[in-house]
């Protein structure tokens, strides 16, 4: 023990020593011009370089523009000291690419960001020998330019695809809109897009290229780079679960087609056994808050289960359009017919109503766990 003490009393004698040895032969240490100086205003000085130039038997990939760094602008002329950080890799390791259909609309949910969907989409393009004729991050769009398709002798075709944030946050959505035009005829790169594609089936094939293509990049690629141009799109999911007196509601900032489609596939992925559907009234007839007696209900059956209900329970999910959006709402149909027994209480009523809302609001979160 003496022994150390020793070796650690000549360590930092050594120590002290360097240090004054460094100062009598004028070596700065400390400061502006010292070695141990504060480097987190050194970025402002950089300079852009040259890309690199992949040859072309090799992936370039992972190479992109990532990070654009703005003209400074500031009132008071004084620069950033605190660097922002970019932002980490998100999704679900265990990524899956659907494709949702419902009437001549169709559009691909992916669990991954749009900061990480975007650079694959666009790779794909390029991989087809596509060029693109304007990309808008931001917006998350990109338009393809005028293209013939292999073994057409009649037209020439365009796409724009539209890649926006899905329904869970950090996930995403891609859909496309395909225009085309007689080969002869003279084309332009700015062209009024139609609201749906000309050629639906030719579209819809693309996108399920385009989701072959997600689901086999999105897992080589898991480890690599992340568009900061597309990171700029709100990761935030287009749900949100809202509570007025006591009872939830999920708000879908999207059209309808879509959020019926999501609603139905949420109930699906939550095991909720769908007894009837109806798309004009906006409506699903589901069976909720079963409790099996012999335990064998399985994950989802214990977990969206209340202790004290040992019936099945029939509700009713509704999609009714709001402002900017769909609202989401669950209701008993015991509720909706009224028909509690004249045999209850006032005490025994008020149980039973808190019952009724604390499975509404299971239901509800069920859906929004699963969209």
């Amino acid at each position: 023990m003496q022994a150390m003490k020793v070796i650690k009393t000549s360590w930092v004698l050594t120590m002290l020593i360097s240090l004054s040895a460094c100062s009598m032969l004028g070596l700065d240490l400390f400061g502006e011009e010292g070695f141990f100086r504060d480097r987190q205003g050194d970025y402002l000085e950089a300079e852009s370089i040259p890309r690199i130039n992949v040859p072309a038997d090799k992936d370039s990939y992972i190479i992109d523009d990532l990070l654009i760094i703005p003209d400074l602008i500031s009132a008071d002329g004084d620069a950033f000291l605190q660097v922002p950080r970019p932002r980490p890799l998100q999704g679900n390791p265990d990524q899956s690419v659907v494709i949702q259909r419902m009437n001549e609309s169709s559009w691909a949910v992916i669990d991954s960001a749009v900061s990480q969907v975007w650079p694959r989409i666009r790779q794909y393009w390029l991989e087809q020998d596509i060029d693109l004729s304007l990309e808008n991050a931001g917006e998350g769009s990109l338009d393809t330019n005028w293209f013939i398709q292999d073994g057409n002798v009649d037209t020439q075709e365009k796409f724009r695809v539209l890649v926006e944030p899905g329904f869970q946050n950090e996930s995403a959505e891609v859909s496309l809109i395909h225009i085309s035009v007689p080969q002869d005829q003279e084309v332009f790169e700015q062209v009024t897009w139609p609201e749906t594609s000309i050629n639906p089936e030719y579209s819809d094939e693309i996108l399920n290229e385009i989701s072959i293509y997600l689901a086999n990049e999105l897992r080589n690629y898991q480890a690599s780079t992340v568009s900061f141009l597309a990171g700029n799109v709100s990761s935030e999911g287009k749900a949100k679960m809202l509570t007025e007196d006591g009872i939830n509601m999920l708000h879908l900032t999207a059209g309808y087609e879509r959020s019926w489609a999501a609603v139905g596939r949420a109930l699906e992925r939550a095991e909720i056994e769908i007894i009837e559907e109806d798309v004009d009234a906006g409506s699903f007839s589901v069976i909720f808050g079963e409790e099996s007696e012999n335990d064998d209900a399985g994950i989802f059956g214990r977990l969206l289960s209340i202790g004290s209900v040992e019936e099945t329970t029939p509700f009713d999910v509704f999609l009714e359009e709001s402002a900017n959006g769909i609202d989401v709402l669950a209701l008993r149909v015991v509720d909706i017919n009224n028909s509690y027994s004249d045999d209850l209480s006032e005490a025994e009523l008020d149980i039973q109503e808190q019952q009724d809302i604390e499975l509404i609001n299971d239901l509800i979160q069920a859906i929004r766990d699963f969209i």
